[in-house]
């Protein structure tokens, strides 16, 4: 019989001490707190300084650090699992229970802290609506969209339920088979240390069938099964588990060696017997970085025409306006505050016209962030128009403070969020950068 009716009691009694245990840890919600109050209060303070100037704001997306940071936790948790059974020794339990109740709670501090994660975004996004009731120049860059973000905190909660799992299994291996069990691990971890660059590029093609799963519903059913399977084998393992009282300090300085020396091995042996293979079979497996080349192709062409065929050939047109500059005679031009002047390109054309319609086309510059199109929220534009034998060039571009602000940032594989500009580009790092000047070029024909 795998459970006795005792220990259902077991169960519940453990678990109720593990949870006042975890809401003892007031700390973790000052954590957030700080977080929530660091992010929150300079994006507030730069969105109030900036009232009719051009400047973004990006809001970190709390749900990945929380992701890598959970995971760590409960590596930790594995690996104390003896002192911690220890401390709750006075209660009845089993080999069962104890896992059980500690498998529970682990998945409920999941939960929690994705809450945690979803009021402070929900936090953040209420403080930047309000502000926007009085600043009409704030912009959200990425799309609110509800569904996402509900279906999103499943979607995470799935994904860290798993990585419990993992974690669960490989406990209960350590604790069932602990020096045999520490020597493979080691062995491959170094592995994987080595060969990391294989890892990170194979590694996705092996969990295509859950990572990179397009529909939802069949999303989750893949993640139960995988959770499932895993929980049920760590279960199996601890239920067959006999645990020693005392550490045998002989097999334990054995298990120490014999992982140094497999490291050891594998860290100096390893790449001399690939590099030997590699030379036999005569080619070496480069990761090459593929370029992508950035197109000639500005956003918002705007194009003037003009008609001066009232004026004689030969004749010169002065070109006066705000927020535009003439490049000097070398071509150098100066820049200042995210390229507010627009640059005039072919002005010389103008000292001596030779035609009777005047074009004048506007190409704004790109700044992108993280895939983002900044710059369009500024709406900038070049009013054109001739008097006499003057041009007047006015380009002019709104106030914009503009808040990029993700959540759920690994949530890209689903076919129903696509196109919808809910994410950024990257859900790690950040990336940016500027794409030309603002152009304003003049021709004749």
């Amino acid at each position: 019989m795998f459970m006795v009716k005792d220990e259902f009691a077991n169960i519940k009694n453990l678990l109720k001490v593990r949870l006042i245990i975890i809401t003892n840890k007031i700390w973790l919600f000052i954590v957030a707190g700080i977080l929530l109050a660091g992010s929150l209060g300079s994006t507030v303070y730069g969105i109030l300084e900036n009232s009719d100037g051009f400047k973004h704001f990006i809001i970190n997306d709390f749900s990945v650090s929380f992701l890598f940071g959970m995971g760590i936790g409960f590596i930790i948790i594995m690996f104390t699992y003896r002192q911690t059974n220890a401390k709750l020794s006075v209660f009845p339990q089993t080999n069962n229970s104890r896992f059980i109740s500690s498998m529970i709670v682990n998945h409920i501090g999941a939960a929690v802290a994705l809450l945690i994660v979803l009021a402070m975004y929900l936090l953040n996004l209420s403080a930047v609506h309000i502000l926007s009731v009085f600043r009409d120049n704030i912009r959200l860059a990425l799309t609110i969209d509800a569904s996402f973000i509900v279906m999103g905190f499943f979607v995470y909660l799935a994904y860290i339920f798993i990585i419990i799992a993992l974690i669960g299994l490989a406990g209960a291996i350590l604790r069932k088979w602990t020096y045999y069990a520490a020597v493979v691990f080691i062995a491959l971890g170094a592995l994987i240390l080595i060969n990391r660059l294989r890892v990170i590029q194979y590694a996705p093609r092996v969990l295509a069938f859950l990572i990179g799963e397009p529909s939802l519903p069949l999303f989750f059913v893949k993640a139960f099964g995988v959770w499932f399977v895993l929980t049920a084998a760590s279960l199996v393992i601890n239920r067959f588990t006999i645990y020693s009282k005392g550490q045998n300090k002989t097999a334990t300085k054995g298990v120490v060696i014999a992982c140094v020396a497999t490291v050891a091995v594998i860290m100096f042996a390893f790449p001399i017997i690939l590099a030997i293979n590699t030379s036999h079979n005569g080619s070496v497996l480069v990761s090459e970085a593929e370029s992508v080349p950035v197109e000639d192709d500005y956003t918002g062409h705007d194009t003037t025409r003009i008609d001066v065929s009232h004026l004689p050939r030969g004749s010169k047109i002065n070109i006066i306006g705000t927020n535009i500059v003439i490049p000097d005679e070398d071509g150098s031009v100066s820049y200042n505050n995210y390229n507010e002047d627009a640059v005039v390109i072919g002005a010389e054309a103008l000292n001596n016209l030779q035609g009777d319609t005047l074009i004048v086309d506007f190409r704004p510059a790109e700044y992108i962030v993280n895939g983002i199109e900044i710059l369009q929220y500024t709406n900038q534009r070049v009013t054109a128009h001739i008097d006499g034998d003057t041009l007047t060039l006015d380009h002019t571009r709104d106030s914009a403070s503009v808040v990029i602000m993700p959540i759920w940032g690994i949530v890209r594989q689903f076919d129903r969020f696509n196109d919808k500009g809910i994410l950024p580009a990257n859900s790690l790092g950040f990336s940016s950068g500027w794409w030309g000047s603002t152009n304003i070029f003049i021709s004749v024909e």
